[in-house]
């Protein structure tokens, strides 16, 4: 099968989104034909390694008018379009949906259109039109599966989810001491203050807090760590290329988010072996933490995520086992993932195909 991605926005080249679309591109590419058509440069491009990408021109951006936008941006995705002899377009937005089918119409092909989004279906509220433009969409999430059957019942609706690398991952050692992680962006949806604030009345007790990502708000958080009496327990190790090579011991991962489409970085620790603690939050990580690999609490409840962590550092809440961890996610491991997305594909693709019968 020839499979085209179509990324429609411009990548930092840091965020998962780049993680899953890597794992993805390489399992498929085992016995697929792929090529992966980039909007613009990502900023940082050493996630492109080893992956057959073409970028499309720095002119279409989202300040030219969006009439003005898709004529462009379709007219560019069909050029390249017309070489590939796809069999089936996958965009990880809407606007690279309707304008991906707008490229098959110039180019009067009938090459299935599948969107596969890594944001809530909220976030795309004002684009449910272009979206309609697919002929199915690939769920990252149970949640996120419910929600697309109920705008877009009459489409070929699939659960795909997101893949992690499971071969060759090494355990992370238990902390000799309690050590905890934040792995992510420092913006404001994950909530990474709260978790500082939940952390503040036991800064008393002997932990660490050890905080790996960068973002607009690591000046606020460094501000906030120090009005709270916290820093002598926070390391703050900015953005890394490869976090989890900076992780050699831990005790739980943290994630307070208002949202998660999916909690990639849930699955990457537990992976790991470590224990992991998180908002209850739409929609990942309810599908993801349990009573076998760690604990949710409700949002903004802080109180909760404090009793979770005092508990913790006063040895009243047995860890799970890294072995019981791993076990937990392994559904997940991009082997198993690639066959759930090739499977959809192929019944997006067969129903279209019946449909024009």
């Amino acid at each position: 099968m020839n499979i085209v991605f179509v990324v429609d926005i411009v990548l930092s080249g840091r965020g998962g989104m780049e993680t899953a679309l890597a794992l993805i591109y390489h399992e498929l590419k085992q016995r697929h034909n792929i090529t992966v058509i980039l909007r613009g440069k990502s900023k940082d491009d050493t996630w492109e390694e080893r992956i057959n990408t073409i970028t499309l021109s720095a002119k279409i951006n989202d300040f030219i008018p969006r009439h003005i936008l898709f004529n462009m941006y379709s007219a560019a995705l069909a050029n390249v379009f017309k070489d590939l002899s796809a069999d089936i377009i996958v965009s990880t937005g809407a606007i690279g949906v309707k304008a991906s089918a707008m490229a098959m119409k110039r180019l009067n092909m009938q090459v299935p259109v599948v969107s596969w989004l890594h944001f809530n279906l909220a976030f795309y509220y004002q684009f449910f039109e272009d979206l309609r433009a697919a002929d199915g969409h690939l769920s990252i999430s149970e949640g996120n599966l419910r929600d697309l059957h109920c705008v877009f019942p009459e489409k070929q609706n699939k659960l795909v989810y997101n893949p992690v690398k499971f071969d060759n991952i090494p355990y992370v050692n238990r902390a000799p001491h309690p050590v905890f992680l934040v792995v992510g962006r420092l913006a404001k949806v994950k909530n990474v203050d709260q978790i500082l604030r939940a952390f503040s009345p036991l800064q008393k007790e002997c932990f660490e807090l050890h905080i790996i990502g960068d973002g607009d708000q690591y000046e606020s958080l460094v501000e906030l760590s120090q009005q709270l009496g916290l820093q002598d327990h926070i390391v703050w190790h900015g953005w890394q290329q490869q976090p989890w090579d900076m992780v050699h011991s831990a005790t739980s991962l943290v994630l307070a988010s208002e949202t998660e489409p999916f909690g990639l970085v849930l699955i990457e620790a537990l992976s790991r072996g470590i224990p992991v603690i998180s908002s209850n939050c739409k929609y990942g990580p309810g599908e993801i933490v349990n009573a076998s690999n760690g604990w949710l609490y409700e949002p903004e409840n802080l109180g909760q995520l404090t009793s979770i962590l005092g508990s913790i550092l006063r040895g009243e809440r047995p860890l799970p086992a890294p072995e019981v961890c791993r076990e937990s996610v392994r559904s997940y491991a991009v082997q198993s993932i690639a066959v759930r997305f090739e499977q959809a594909l192929q019944d997006i693709a067969t129903h279209r195909a019946v449909q024009q019968e």
